[in-house]
C-alpha cells in the first residue's frame, strides 16, 4: 500500500508517522495471529518481537530479526541445558551468561545477537519449563514475520519517483562541480558540490536497493532496474571527477587558470549533465549524447596536442592525468549511454531549467 502523500503529511502533523503506523500494525496483527493458533499463552512476545524489530528500511529489519531468532534459540538451548542442573539463583545465571554469551562472542554473532542470548538465557531459566523456548521462538518468529510484511507493504508515497529525482540532481551536482575545477588551487577548500553530489547518489542508491524488498514497487522493477545501472555509471564518473580535482589542484595556477581549461572542462560537464538530463529525465534535449560526447572528446585532443609542444615534461605529465581521467569520464558516459535505458520521471521546473542551461549554453554555443 503506497501511502497518499497528502494523506501522509496531514496524519504526520497529528504524530501518525509511518514508522509509527507500521509497529502499531505489525504489533496488533502479530497479536491476533498467535492468539487466533496458540490461545492466551505467551501471547506478549510476537508484538515485543514486531515492535523490537520494526525499521525504517526492510533490509534493517530483517537484520534485526534474524539476529533476535539466533539470540532467542542460542540463549534457550544453553538455559535448558544449565537449568537441568541448577536451580535457578545467582550461580545457574552466571553459568548461562558465561557459557551463551562467550559462544556468541566466539562465534563472532552480532552484538544485538549477543545481548539476545543473555536476555533469552535469564528468561527461560527463570521461568523454566521444557516447552517455553519452543513457545518464544514460534512467537517470536510470527512477530518478525509480519513486521516484515507490514514494511514492505505500507511504504512512503511517490518513492521511485523521488529516488529518481536524488540520481538526476546528483547528476546535475557532478556536472556543476566538475565546471567549478577551474582554476581550483591546493589550500583551496573541498569541493561541497562534489561532496553532495556524492551523497545524493550513494542515497538513490541505496533507496533503490531496498526498494526491491517492497511489494508494491513490483511493477516497475524494470525501470528500477535501469535506474541502479544509470546511478551505479554516474558513482563511477563521480570518483572520476575526484580525481580530476586532485590533479588540477597539482597544475600550476596559469594552467588550472586557463581558458582552454575551462573549455575542456565545460564540454565534459555538459555530457554528464546531458546524460543525466536524457537519462532521468523527460526534459526534451534537442542535441544527440554522441554528438557531445564526440565534441568533448575533440576539444580533449586537440588541447592537449597543443599542450604538448608548449609545455615542460614535467607539466605534460602532470597535464597527462587530468586529460586521462577526462577521457575516462566520456569512455564511462559512453558506456552508461550503451548499457542504460531512459528511466523517465517528472523532474522538477528548476531541475529541468538548470539541465536545459547545461544544453543549451554548453553545447548549442561551443558548435
Amino acid at each position: 500500500m503506497i501511502m497518499n502523500e497528502g494523506l501522509q503529511d496531514r496524519l504526520e502533523k497529528y504524530g501518525f508517522s509511518l514508522y509509527m503506523i507500521r509497529i502499531t500494525l505489525a504489533a496488533s496483527l502479530s497479536w491476533v495471529a498467535v492468539h487466533s493458533i496458540y490461545g492466551s499463552q505467551y501471547l506478549y512476545f510476537a508484538p515485543l518481537a514486531a515492535i523490537l524489530i520494526t525499521q525504517a528500511s526492510v533490509k534493517a529489519s530483517l537484520e534485526k530479526g534474524i539476529y533476535r531468532l539466533i539470540g532467542i534459540i542460542l540463549g534457550g538451548i544453553v538455559s535448558l541445558i544449565v537449568g537441568q542442573f541448577f536451580d535457578v539463583g545467582g550461580l545457574s545465571i552466571l553459568l548461562i551468561l558465561l557459557i551463551g554469551i562467550g559462544i556468541a562472542t566466539a562465534c563472532k554473532m552480532n552484538i544485538q545477537a549477543v545481548s539476545q542470548v543473555g536476555v533469552t538465557s535469564v528468561l527461560a531459566l527463570t521461568f523454566y519449563q521444557n516447552d517455553y523456548v519452543l513457545w518464544r521462538i514460534g512467537e517470536t518468529f510470527i512477530g518478525v514475520l509480519i513486521a516484515l510484511v507490514i514494511n514492505m507493504i505500507i511504504v512512503p508515497p511517490n518513492r521511485f519517483v523521488k529516488v529518481k529525482a536524488l540520481a538526476f540532481e546528483g547528476s546535475l551536482l557532478l556536472a556543476d562541480a566538475l565546471k567549478d575545477l577551474v582554476g581550483v588551487r591546493r589550500d583551496s577548500p573541498k569541493d561541497n558540490l562534489l561532496e553532495e553530489a556524492g551523497k545524493l547518489l550513494s542515497n538513490s542508491s541505496r533507496e533503490q536497493k531496498e526498494m526491491f524488498y517492497t511489494l508494491t514497487h513490483y511493477q516497475c522493477r524494470g525501470e528500477l532496474k535501469g535506474l541502479i545501472q544509470a546511478t551505479s555509471h554516474l558513482k563511477s564518473i563521480h570518483s572520476y571527477v575526484k580525481e580530476i580535482a586532485d590533479d588540477i589542484r597539482l597544475l600550476p595556477a596559469h594552467h588550472a587558470s586557463s581558458d582552454w581549461m575551462k573549455d575542456v572542462l565545460e564540454s565534459t560537464a555538459d555530457c554528464i549533465a546531458l546524460y543525466g538530463t536524457r537519462t532521468l529525465s523527460d526534459a526534451e534535449c534537442q542535441r544527440s549524447l554522441a554528438d557531445c560526447i564526440e565534441r568533448a572528446r575533440d576539444l580533449q585532443l586537440a588541447s592537449f596536442s597543443e599542450l604538448q609542444g608548449n609545455c615542460s615534461l614535467s607539466s605534460i605529465r602532470d597535464l597527462g592525468a587530468v586529460f586521462s581521467h577526462l577521457n575516462r569520464v566520456l569512455e564511462e558516459v559512453e558506456r552508461a549511454k550503451s548499457a542504460t535505458y531512459v528511466v523517465a520521471t517528472r523532474p522538477s521546473t528548476a531541475e529541468v531549467a538548470r539541465a536545459l542551461r547545461f544544453i543549451k549554453k554548453g553545447l548549442s554555443q561551443k558548435l
